[in-house]
Order: structure tokens, then sequence, then C-alpha cells
């Protein structure tokens, strides 16, 4: 006993001087570190008092962590101090903003509602409302389902679906779907197939910012068509099928096209058989050019970034860069075009003339296109003599026109007029002995 009594008051001699030290040291220091060992030491060898003193001290210099509070509260929970405890969680909430504060708010509402249940269900409401105001989507899951649950065990079941509803569009994309099979779950035991049905169809035709990928919701749309099914719904089976065939690529979406291949060859007729695969082939080919406008548009991005690069490694001239840029608009740019080759005048005109040097002409710059038909030389006469017949031919079809003298009586006195015309013409031309003699003839 004498020996105990040593021990003891020898530990309490070290608490002593060690609570001195740090009360002298911790005046001028705002250390964290010194301020949680300090906590420690008047946790395990102090009193309550003590400890509680060191807690508010730390908090009211604003030297705790979101740790720190949650040793505090868990500490006043050991002691059956439940209002201090959520004083303290309170204070934990008002000190520090999300992703920070997520710990403390989920260990307030955990042990909220495991001391009061639905004794104060208002302000445990509140507390849920609250804490959701402000939180994040990848921290915001956690806590609707905690609501959810709390409303169905001590609230009402409507208050519950609307908090799975809620809660679809306030999580990460990645986990919508989770949150859509818990509520209709939920919703199947509460409220039947009608209460389901509603919850598919919101889920299917959502729209941004609370829409679900495109990979759940045709996983909705094969259990909403399964579920139909198996209620004798055939036709609303085959419609939930054709309305989420647009966004089943055949070609990598196989498993929406096998499940809606064999419902059809269980429940469908030949008609409905071929109507499947006639929107198969549709969508198919939607996405087919979905996808030749997408490769164009990403060659179109990498051309652009390649002569960005070139330009910047290789300065030209200005005139050059503007010439080259307008002989690239004059190409055509439709989606998956493949050109066969484009001659240049100037090019052109370079091999002929060493073609008429008898040189070879210099390598082309425009590739041959394979697809291209060459025509014989024999053709080429024959198109030539085929030419020249048919101009010899209209030659001799000219000269075979003949002329014909015009009457005379068409004329009338003009005709007079021109042939004395004519003869003063001719007298005077002869000389005055040519004159005498046609005189004298006449």
């Amino acid at each position: 006993a004498l020996q105990h009594r040593g021990e003891t008051t020898t530990v309490e001699r070290a608490y002593v001087s060690a609570s001195l030290l740090f009360a002298a040291v911790l005046c001028a220091n705002r250390s964290s570190k010194l301020w949680a060992f300090y906590a420690d030491l008047e946790e395990s060898l102090g009193t309550l008092q003590t400890a509680c003193g060191v807690y508010d001290t730390m908090l009211d210099l604003r030297v705790a962590t979101p740790q720190i509070i949650l040793n505090y509260a868990l500490m006043l929970q050991e002691a059956k101090h439940w209002e201090a405890a959520f004083q303290v969680y309170e204070r934990g909430t008002a000190l520090f903003k999300y992703p920070h504060v997520a710990d403390i708010w989920a260990a307030y509402l955990k042990s909220f509602v495991a001391r009061y249940g639905g004794s104060k269900l208002e302000r445990a409401r509140d507390l849920f409302e609250t804490a959701l105001k402000d939180c994040p989507l990848e921290q915001a899951k956690p806590l609707y389902l905690e609501y959810a649950a709390l409303e169905e065990q001590h609230g009402l079941a409507r208050h519950a679906m609307e908090v799975y509803e809620r809660a679809i569009p306030a999580v990460p994309k990645d986990l919508r779907l989770s949150v859509v099979e818990l509520y209709v779950s939920r919703a199947t035991d509460f409220f039947g197939i009608a209460k389901v049905r509603e919850i598919y169809e919101s889920a299917i035709e959502s729209e941004p910012p609370g829409e679900l990928p495109e990979a759940d919701i045709r996983v909705l749309c094969v259990r909403y068509a399964q579920l139909e099914r198996k209620l004798g719904e055939i036709d609303r089976a085959r419609a939930i099928f054709v309305h989420g065939s647009h966004l089943a690529d055949p070609r990598r979406d196989r498993s929406y096209w096998e499940a809606w291949n064999d419902f059809e060859v269980k429940h469908g007729n030949e008609d409905t058989f071929r109507e499947m695969l006639r929107i198969k082939r549709s969508v198919a080919a939607s996405y087919a050019q979905m996808h030749i406008h997408s490769s164009a548009q990403v060659a179109d991005v990498a051309a652009g970034t390649a002569a960005v690069g070139a330009d910047q490694q290789q300065p030209t001239d200005t005139m050059a860069a503007l010439e080259a840029q307008a002989l690239a608009d004059k190409g055509t740019r439709l989606p998956g075009f493949v050109s066969a080759g484009v001659i240049q005048q100037d090019q052109g005109q370079a091999a002929a003339a060493a073609a008429g040097q008898g040189q070879q002409p210099a390598a082309a710059a425009v590739a041959a296109n394979p697809e291209e038909i060459e025509l014989g030389d024999d053709d080429d006469e024959a198109d030539q003599a085929a030419a020249d017949g048919t101009a010899n031919a209209a030659d001799d079809d000219a000269s075979i026109v003949q002329e014909k003298a015009v009457p005379a009586a068409v004329f009338g006195s003009l005709a007079q007029q021109a042939a004395g015309q004519e003869e003063q013409q001719v007298e005077e031309l002869l000389g005055a002995l040519e004159r005498f003699k046609k005189r004298r003839v006449e």
C-alpha cells in the first residue's frame, strides 16, 4: 500500500509539473500539436473539468482540428454529457467547412439519431437539411441515405421517397444508378408497381444536370422492359426497347440488342422481329455517320495543330503563307472525302516542256490515282479519225450547195442605174483611142 501510494504521488507530481510546463509554454504558442499533447495529458491524468477547459481554450484560439473536435465530443459522450457533446459538434460545424467538416457532420448525425431516435424528429430533419445545404456531390450520398433511413424508421414513407428522389441528381453520375436501384427497391416495398414505373420513367427521361450516363440508361431500359414482361405487358416492354435503342450502338452495346432479340424470339412475331432489325440498321447507320463526322473533326484539329507547329518552327514569308492558305481553302471539305489528286497548271506546263525536249519529267508532286482508267493509243487514234471524218463530211456538204442568179425584175430601176454607173466607170478607165473605137462601133 505504501509503495502504491508512493507511485501515485510520483505520477501526481509529474502531472502537476507537466501541466505547469504546458501552461507556461502555451501562453505564447499556438502550435496545434503541443495543444493536442496537453489535451491528452489532461484527459488521461486530469479531471473532466480540466480537460474541457483545455479543449475550450483550443476552440477559442482556433487551433483545434476536426480530429480534436471528434475527441472532445467523444469524451463528453462517454461521460453521458450528450447535450454538451452536441454543442461541441455545433461549434465544430461552424468552425470548419467542407470537405473538412464531413466527418464531424457524420459523427454528429449518427450520435443524435442513436440518442433520440424519432423523439426529436423535426430537430433531426433540420440537422440533415443543414448538413446537405453546402455538401459537395462526392460526399452527399451517405448523408442522403442516412436521412432516408431516418424517415423510413421514424418518419413517413412519402418523405423517404422524396429524399431518394432528391439524392439522384445530388450525387456524382457514376453513383446515381445505385441510388435509383435502392429507390426502386424501397418503392416496391412501400407503394407498388405504379410508383416503380414512375421512378423508371423519370430516371430514363432525366435531363441535365441530373441526367444519368447513357450506359446506366440502357441498363434501366432493359430492367424496366423485363419488369413489364413479367407483368404481361408485352407492348409496353417493346416500346421501352424502342425508346432506348437510340442510345445503344449495335457494334458496341451488343448486350442490349441481344436482350431485345431474345424478347422478340419469345414474345414477338415476324413483323415485330423485322421492325427490330430495321431499327437496328437505322441506329447503326446513324452511329456510323456520327463516327465519320467525329473522325473528320479530329483530323482537322490534328492538321491545324501540325500546321501551327510547323509555322512556329519554320517561319516563312507572309505572302507564301497566304497563298498556301488560299490553296488549302480551295480543297473539298466534305467529311470522309478522299481527293484523287489535282495537277497544278505550272506543274502540267513543266511536264509538257520536259516531254517536248526528250527529257524525263520530274517526280510528280501529286500522287497517281490508283482508280484512274487508262485509255490506249488505238482508242485515241480511232477518236481522232472519227473527228476528222466528221469534219470532211461537213465540208463536202457545204461544196454541194449551188448558186442561182436573182431575176432582174426584183431590183427594178435600181438595176438600170447600177448598169449605167458601171459603164461610166469603164469609160473612165479606158483611153481616148478605145473610147473612139467604142463609139464608132455603136
